[in-house]
């Protein structure tokens, strides 16, 4: 007993740095925005009023605000559905047994090393109208239909923004799927195949039910990081043309730092955005976490 006590200590003395960290970063910062969103507060000046719920009420009133939900609840849903069909389909492709597979895996994951801010900065001149890809191929090839001003039409403009996303983080979600992949038994293929089963009935009765946990962390892993989109969008449209890529994170800043100072309402933004994430958060694991139970019982 006193070895195990001992032990839990000594850990927790190894733990305690990691802990104060994520105490100070993560865990003070949410109370504190909690406490802000009941104030009305100007950065640029000291005093602060109580006005309680105010803050809240005054976002649902706000002309911008159901169309930035709109716009981020489109976004999640189309990053989360798209973003691990395209990483599974990478999977899928490297864990045939290509003789390529190393060089293919390595020119994949290459662009999640790319900083959002750079990836958008470098696709709104791959997008140009004047200059661009699309105008490159119009040019050359008399194919006409990609040259348009894809950041500046308000019908484009957020799925523009989408597919830059995609593009530099599908090789995260590839990992996610090759490891859940490689953990399937191959003797399972090869009863499939002794059975006749298709190349379509081995996926669907192999391989999606025992990569469940895979399809748990991508797909909860993409709606937070969809909800809560930031860099793409701000660098690449600034949440424009008009309000059409308005999303909440960029109406937070907005609002906090950029048009009127008001740090108080942006913290009563950002609670929302809060809670939106932390409510589909567990409906989605709540969901998948029962698929794995079925799958494993």
């Amino acid at each position: 007993m006193v070895r195990r006590k001992r032990i839990f200590y000594q850990s927790l003395l190894f733990m305690l740095p990691a802990i104060l960290i994520v105490v100070c970063v993560d865990i003070i910062p949410i109370f504190q925005n909690f406490y802000y969103s009941l104030f009305s507060w100007d950065i640029l000046e000291p005093s602060m009023k109580f006005v309680g719920l105010d803050n809240f009420i005054n976002f649902f009133k706000m002309d911008g605000a159901r169309g930035a939900l709109k716009n981020t609840l489109i976004y999640a849903v189309l990053a989360a559905v798209l973003k691990n069909i395209v990483g599974l389909g990478l999977a899928l492709v490297l864990n045939s047994g290509l003789k390529t597979q190393k060089f293919l895996r390595t020119c994949i994951l290459s662009t999640t090393m790319i900083s959002l801010v750079i990836s958008g900065y470098t696709w709104t001149y791959l997008y140009h109208p004047e200059y661009g890809v699309g105008y490159l191929i119009e040019k050359y090839t008399g194919i006409s239909f990609l040259n348009q001003d894809w950041l500046g039409n308000p019908k484009l403009a957020l799925y523009a923004v989408l597919v830059v996303s995609i593009w530099q983080i599908a090789g995260k979600y590839m990992v996610i799927y090759l490891a859940g992949l490689q953990t399937v038994p191959k003797d399972l293929y090869e009863a499939g195949n002794m059975d006749g089963a298709s190349g379509f009935s081995r996926f669907r009765y192999i391989t999606a039910p025992l990569i469940i946990p895979s399809f748990t962390v991508g797909i909860l892993n993409a709606v937070i990081q969809g909800l809560k989109v930031f860099d793409e969008i701000y660098s690449m449209t600034r949440g424009g043309p008009g309000f059409a890529s308005e999303t909440l994170t960029t109406l937070m800043y907005s609002q906090t730092f950029f048009y009127s100072g008001k740090a108080g309402f942006g913290s009563a933004i950002s609670v929302i955005l809060f809670g939106i994430v932390l409510i589909v958060s567990l409906l989605i694991s709540s969901y998948l976490r029962k698929k794995e139970d079925a799958v494993y019982q």
